[in-house]
């Protein structure tokens, strides 16, 4: 499959396993309006969803001066192409990349936790999401980084991190950010 056609059908599923509900504070580009419906009104949940924006590739220099790496190649192609607010894909909940002129919602969402970022951003891996089922961040290992750009996808317990500053129990989830897309794209709970 190619790169452009898995981006688009990854981008495409956020909508099979998340409900979509914008939050107050969701950017007017991304809300879907419903007929009838009122866009100052929030007494009926409203759903959101992705925006296609590109953006230039120059805004991950502010990015990647505060990480120890660059981040997979198809990572990178999904954050100047796509914004959304955190989803869940079934797998894990991906880390927000709102709208805007450069990438600071999705450096705000990846450095939300200072704590977290302190301990794992330093031994080479980037928090991009989280388990679906408590807050342990699911990181890129960029020290592991592959010849193709891409590099394993690795879970942490957040207890040790966040109690005791260091890195505790952690696995590998997936070889790499396309094998995680694609276990989206085919994942089928039914």
């Amino acid at each position: 499959m190619s790169d452009r056609k898995l981006l688009q059908q990854f981008v495409d599923s956020f909508g099979r396993f998340d409900d979509m509900i914008a939050t107050e504070n969701a950017p007017v580009e991304m809300l879907v309006k419903q007929d009838g419906e009122n866009w100052d009104s929030w007494d009926k949940e409203l759903k959101w969803h992705p925006v296609y924006l590109e953006t230039d590739p120059h805004v991950l220099t502010s990015v990647y001066t505060d990480i120890t790496g660059r981040f997979p190649q198809m990572y990178e192609c999904l954050i100047l192409s796509y914004r959304w607010l955190e989803v869940d894909l079934g797998l894990v909940r991906l880390l927000a990349n709102p709208p805007g002129t450069d990438l600071t919602g999705l450096n705000d969402a990846i450095f939300n936790d200072r704590i977290l970022c302190d301990v794992l951003i330093p031994a080479g891996f980037v928090p991009f999401a989280r388990s679906r089922c408590n807050y342990d961040p699911i990181c890129f290992s960029l020290n592991a980084m592959t010849s193709q750009d891409d590099c394993p996808i690795v879970q942490f317990e957040h207890e040790p991190i966040l109690c005791d500053s260091i890195i505790g129990k952690h696995w590998q989830r997936w070889d790499s950010f396309r094998d995680l897309m694609t276990e989206v794209v085919y994942l089928d709970f039914d």
